[in-house]
């Protein structure tokens, strides 16, 4: 029984995925199956697996012709055979010792059920400013508290880093397959089940971005996709969570208020704006930013997304004696 099931699935992906599959084929940990996903691929991508197959008795190719990464993932995790499950796709570079050191930490820390890595951001792409902004920021979230606080700014962790254990799918449910960003959507719900993230502190994958890559073409990534998961998880957190706590919406942009409105439509009370100018909301109470309650008597969100405004937002309240994570969250 191997120690580890790679999943990698894989669609059109003949210029990159003989070299993905070698990433993971040098890994100095050995106990591992790897499971080859193609989603209808139609380009010599399915030869290119075919023949890693044929080669390598670890390595199994599975068939998922509903195209959709969600669904050959979840086609993947129902023929995983190990306790712990890695991810990786067929456009990026593990390194050698990615294996090896997620496997070592899972063992000494078994609180913890999702381990990412850092990542090395390459990219083709000649304006990439703000996808390189977004992998230097995951690379700042190393411990559970990091990632559980920072989980609605966006996704916390690089999806094809990850290892997770495999009784987790049985017990919080496998990959959303709906018009939805399907890794963001499992960190929320996971975390929502009370699964602890962390991430090893090195860049042990190298994220090749490229203008054709999902993230940047498909619309289950687009910003309106991740504000309605958000929405859905952040009002489902609040109902646990509230208790009877007004909640306070920081920015008053017609974005905020859009995005005010994506959370009212899942059942979430708004009682006033702040901000630090005085901007009347209609129909809602104005509190400004320096007249905000103390701790425990509020429940602030931010959905200011201005670059480095989070950070600026997140120290003022917190020097206003206010706890991130249990008085505010940012979400944008």
């Amino acid at each position: 029984m191997p120690s580890v099931s790679i999943l990698l699935p894989f669609r059109n992906a003949a210029s990159s995925l003989d070299e993905a599959i070698g990433s993971m084929v040098r890994q100095s940990f050995t106990e591992w199956e790897l499971l080859l996903v193609d989603n209808a691929s139609n380009d010599a991508s399915a030869a290119v697996a075919h023949d890693w197959s044929q080669r390598d008795p670890r390595i199994r190719m599975i068939h998922e012709p509903t195209i959709g990464i969600a669904h050959a993932l979840n086609t993947g995790l129902g023929q995983t055979h190990a306790p712990l499950i890695a991810r990786m796709d067929a456009d990026d570079i593990s390194h050698p010792e990615r294996l090896a050191r997620q496997v070592e930490y899972m063992n000494a820390h078994p609180e913890v059920g999702v381990l990412g890595t850092c990542t090395r951001f390459e990219t083709t792409v000649e304006k990439s400013s703000g996808m390189q902004w977004f992998v230097q920021w995951q690379n700042t979230l190393l411990t559970p508290r990091d990632h559980y606080v920072k989980r609605f700014v966006d996704a916390p962790v690089a999806h094809p880093t990850v290892m997770f254990r495999s009784e987790l799918v049985d017990r919080c449910g496998g990959y959303d397959t709906g018009p939805l960003p399907e890794d963001h959507e499992l960190w929320l719900r996971w975390m929502h089940h009370g699964v602890r993230f962390a991430k090893l502190p090195r860049e042990l994958v190298i994220w090749n971005d490229h203008a054709g890559r999902l993230s940047r073409t498909h619309a289950n990534y687009s910003v309106d996709a991740f504000f309605t998961t958000k929405a859905k998880w952040i009002a489902i957190w609040l109902a646990r969570k509230l208790t009877g706590r007004p909640v306070v919406i920081a920015g008053t942009s017609s974005l905020c208020q859009g995005r005010t409105a994506m959370l009212e439509a899942e059942g979430v009370h708004i009682s006033a704006f702040t901000d630090v100018r005085k901007r009347e909301v209609p129909g809602y109470s104005f509190i400004p930013h320096n007249a905000l309650p103390p701790s425990g008597e509020a429940f602030i969100i931010s959905f200011i997304s201005q670059r480095g405004t989070g950070d600026r937002i997140a120290a003022y309240l917190i020097s206003r004696g206010l706890v991130e994570g249990e008085d505010f969250i940012l979400a944008a």
